[in-house]
């Protein structure tokens, strides 16, 4: 079978062949060692569910080996796809940095319109009192004069307090490679030895993909979390 990559994208390339050779997934996790879930997501073309690019490029040249594609194909397939989510990840950052400056542009313009309506406001209330005939100079300036208006003004807003950030702890007791995802935003890969230790934070969120599941030990706001799995395991992991 020849590859159309204006057309074909590597997951589905392969899947193509893993059914034509009748195989399920569980068939080619046991011929591959390559844990189902990481099967799934090479054929769903999501490179954020899997491992380091490093290994990856094994794991597709195994699946392809397994049933009968070009690992040279599915590879460049592969690559294909990297680049094009990449320029995607452009231009959407691209996008944000747009609306962020618009956004700020409209909180500046509408500061400067409270402050000038907040000025002309004062003015008005500062303006003296008409003059009342020939008595005004046995009127006592002080007398009859309203309250300062100072209550008039937003009364002070209550405190606003930000939501506790999410620190995670990581310590490695065996060499492992992670992927970290925070706040569901571009993931980042480390390769950990023994002792190293990782101090990450989040508004919201960890996802994690660890390549050894007794590999490391996790606290999340000084509070161990627990990590299922055995030696040489990958785990899919999000916090909390």
């Amino acid at each position: 079978m020849q590859a159309d990559t204006n057309r074909e994208s590597f997951g589905s390339y392969l899947q193509a062949f893993r059914l034509k050779q009748a195989l399920s997934l569980e068939a080619v996790s046991r011929r591959t060692r390559i844990a189902p879930h990481c099967l799934a997501a090479m054929e769903a073309d999501d490179p954020s569910r899997l491992p380091p690019q490093a290994y990856v490029k094994s794991f597709i040249r195994a699946y392809a080996e397994t049933v009968g594609a070009n690992p040279d194909v599915a590879l460049n397939l592969y690559l294909t796809e990297l680049e094009r989510q990449a320029i995607a990840r452009q231009q959407q950052l691209r996008r944000q940095a747009n609306l962020s400056m618009l956004r700020r542009g409209l909180i500046t313009l509408g500061l400067i319109t409270s402050i000038l309506l907040l000025v002309r406001y004062t003015n008005l209330l500062m303006e003296p009192e008409p003059a009342a005939g020939p008595s005004v100079l046995d009127h006592d300036p002080l007398a009859g004069t309203a309250a300062e208006p100072a209550t008039r003004e937003g009364q002070s807003p209550l405190p606003v307090t930000s939501p506790e950030k999410l620190k995670l702890k990581v310590i490695a007791v065996e060499q492992t490679w992670l992927k970290v995802m925070v706040d569901g935003q571009n993931a980042r890969s480390y390769t950990l030895k023994p002792e190293e230790r990782l101090e990450l934070e989040a508004n919201r969120s960890f996802n994690l993909m660890i390549g050894n599941a007794t590999g490391l030990e996790l606290f999340l706001n000084e509070r161990p979390v627990k990590i299922y799995g055995s030696s040489g395991q990958i785990v899919s992991l999000k916090i909390p």
